[in-house]
């Protein structure tokens, strides 16, 4: 059981996902591949949350792994991406911890301001 990227993003007035903050694990893929397995875990966050209707859940299976996605009413998002013998009910309720606690440490007014965070790697 893997998981290997959280990410939250809001989700703009045009429909596009912002990255706010984002962490992968990439230890399990070789060197060379780490920057194609980012690239990739940074373009599905945001399709999944451009595709995801506000206020709704969804989990979606991309090759090998499974993307929990959550886009709040306040069109604050979180996504996770594991493999498949993640559960899903644990992966949503991370994201709804990972959403209040980002919603609590910068507040509501903060998200349209910040800029766009691009992937840690570690």
């Amino acid at each position: 059981m893997k998981l290997y990227s959280i990410a939250v993003l809001l989700k703009t007035p045009e429909g596009k996902g912002k990255i706010l903050a984002s962490k992968t694990e990439l230890a399990s893929f070789g060197y060379f591949q780490r920057s194609t397995v980012a690239e990739f875990m940074t373009f599905t966050n945001k399709i999944l949350v451009e595709r995801t209707a506000t206020s709704s859940r969804a989990s979606v299976k991309e090759q090998e792994y499974i993307c929990h996605v959550y886009v709040r009413s306040d069109n604050l998002s979180g996504v996770v991406i594991a493999d498949h013998e993640y559960p899903q009910r644990v992966a949503h309720t991370l994201i709804n911890k990972v959403l209040d606690e980002f919603s609590q440490k910068c507040p509501q007014q903060d998200w349209s301001k910040v800029r766009e965070k691009y992937v840690t790697i570690i």
